[in-house]
């Protein structure tokens, strides 16, 4: 089996990790990565320290590169990017996959497939979403500081009696959580509903999810950016609880009072180049679609963007 982790910073990196971990010496594993951390993780392999201190060290795939011309055609390509280097990334993957490949995209998003779909015609492309906090300390080490590690699965609208077997047996094998859903849109969604609505209005007002939940003008923001995420969600008819919006906002209470959003962080690290669309963006883009009012999200992705003109 020919194995593909297309992005290995923290999602990818972590689950990369522990597949090597197990198969390295059975299937043929490659990464793509780019710049010091594919040169560090050719010369030493890739170290993944895991949430309690336990550490996988010198796992090193059968080939780490930047160049797609490199690799294979590939069984299985889990893909982990930055939203913003989604389409080169899909237009790499359509020259190593087949119809008979499994494409398993770990991005955050709930229009992921269909951006995947807009360049990959045959492969299997499997909707799903993850729950972990990783990130990279330095070049070639991935840290974990949160999350369970589970990835929510489902079928391909396209191929909708596809069971993936093969990969079902790697995760299992690789002793990670995960759970095949019959409607994986819901979780897809629900998580949407967390992170853009909590991510957009931490990076606008550079506040920590503590200051939000204190500041009742900043709260009463978010609920209603989640509002708007549900209003889209019922329209695509995505079953969602009644009381989502309000059940994801009081998530934001399970935080340490000073803990920042993965969206935040990415703001001030690397300031205009962040996934901002993918968040603001797609929900504006719904709202004009079905005529639902986001004006809320309007607000706020302009004053966000705003910082960067």
């Amino acid at each position: 089996m020919t194995i593909c982790f297309y992005g290995v910073g923290g999602v990818g990196g972590y689950f990369g990790s522990l597949i090597a971990q197990r198969f390295n010496s059975v299937h043929d594993i490659y990464f793509v990565a780019r710049g010091k951390h594919k040169e560090s993780i050719c010369t030493n392999g890739i170290t993944l320290k895991k949430s309690g201190g336990a550490e996988i060290i010198n796992i090193i795939p059968k080939t780490c590169t930047d160049n797609i011309s490199d690799l294979p055609i590939c069984n299985l390509v889990v893909l982990s990017v930055k939203s913003y280097d989604l389409e080169n990334a899909v237009k790499d993957i359509n020259k190593i996959t087949n119809k008979d490949s499994i494409i398993l995209p770990l991005l955050n998003g709930v229009d992921i497939y269909d951006k995947v779909r807009k360049y990959v015609k045959t492969a299997i492309v499997l909707p799903s979403c993850v729950y972990i906090g990783t990130h990279i300390e330095s070049p070639g080490v991935i840290s974990q500081n949160g999350g369970n590690g589970k990835i929510l699965i489902g079928c391909d609208p396209l191929y909708p009696d596809f069971y993936p077997e093969s990969l079902l047996t790697v995760l299992k094998e690789s002793k990670i959580d995960f759970s095949w859903e019959d409607n994986v849109q819901v979780s897809i969604w629900s998580k949407f509903m967390f992170i853009a609505a909590y991510g957009l209005v931490t990076a606008t007002y550079e506040k920590t999810l503590g200051e939000i939940l204190e500041d009742s003008e900043l709260s009463q923001t978010t609920k209603s950016i989640m509002t708007e995420i549900k209003q889209i969600a019922n329209r695509l008819n995505v079953p969602l609880n009644p009381d989502i919006a309000e059940t994801s906002f009081l998530k934001g209470k399970q935080f340490p009072f000073d803990a920042k959003t993965s969206f935040q962080r990415d703001i001030e690290l690397k300031g205009k180049i962040n996934e901002a669309d993918i968040f603001g963006g797609t929900i504006i883009r719904f709202g004009e679609e079905f005529g639902i009012n986001v004006s809320n999200t309007k607000k706020i992705q302009e004053k966000l963007m705003s910082k960067f003109e």
